[in-house]
């Protein structure tokens, strides 16, 4: 009796230590980005974006640590290697720094919102240059948008959040610290819905861009060996998603309608 415990004892063991050996683990920023990423440590949604990464790495025998980072710092840790996968929209300077996959991870529309009480129409880029602007630290924006935000910045006209969930409520209160917020249509509804504003928000039709994402990889990653060939097994990975169907069945439990057609 006590030779077939042993023997199964081993035999546990050994898997547990042949499992650690093909499992490799490489660093991911924990990041706040509804509907797209969420922290762990918030509600039981883990992100329609994250899900698809985490498909894709179980295939691929690795498994992500979560490092919790605000979106501004997330670039810094990219350039030093510290961890050693993001997911970024695609600008010429990052390739300095990082590997870009090929295949969107995502597609977002780049639009704004406003206190629906407000009555505030937007229709062009020329319509938000009147208001003080909601601007969430870290968020890339188009060159259009950045310019807007630069000029503003020396008329007090910018409000600068680091929270999705306060920006809205410093925009829905009566004493308003601005009047337009600028972030992803996706991200703007999911929140709203989720903080019981929606009825008190416009979501404008007006889309400024849509932006495609993309899995990177740190050209210093610890953890990678071969970006440019993790990258093409993501790229395989996701397009086998979108093939399947898999991938359209996760943007619909998201509400990502337009990822699911």
């Amino acid at each position: 009796m006590r030779a077939a415990l042993f023997f199964i004892f081993f035999i546990l063991l050994w898997s547990n230590i042949t499992y650690s050996r093909n499992v490799t683990q490489i660093y991911v920023n924990d990041l706040k980005w509804p509907p797209f990423f969420f922290p762990t440590l918030e509600g039981d949604y883990t992100g329609f974006g994250r899900d698809v990464i985490n498909t894709c790495l179980a295939k691929m025998n690795y498994e992500a640590q979560l490092i919790p980072l605000p979106l501004k710092r997330i670039q810094l840790y990219m350039e030093s290697g510290d961890i050693d996968v993001t997911t970024f929209s695609y600008k010429l300077e990052r390739e300095k720094f990082l590997h870009y996959g090929n295949e969107p991870l995502f597609i977002t529309q780049y639009g704004f919102a406003s206190k629906k009480s407000d009555g505030i129409d937007i229709q062009s880029l020329d319509d938000i240059k009147k208001y003080t602007l909601g601007h969430l630290a870290g968020l890339a924006h188009t060159p259009e948008i950045l310019k807007i935000i630069e000029n503003k910045k020396q008329t007090n006209e910018v409000s600068i959040g680091y929270d999705i969930d306060s920006m809205y409520g410093q925009m829905l209160t009566k004493a308003q610290r601005f009047q337009v917020m600028i972030n992803s249509k996706e991200t703007l509804i999911w929140r709203a819905k989720q903080l019981n504003v929606l009825e008190q928000i416009k979501v404008h039709d007006y889309v400024v861009k849509e932006k495609p994402y993309f899995v990177t990889v740190s050209k210093k990653s610890k953890h990678i060996q071969d970006g440019r060939k993790f990258l093409d097994k993501i790229d395989k990975c996701i397009i086998e998603l979108k093939e399947s169907g898999k991938y359209q069945e996760l943007a619909a439990s998201y509400g990502l309608y337009q990822l699911s057609h």
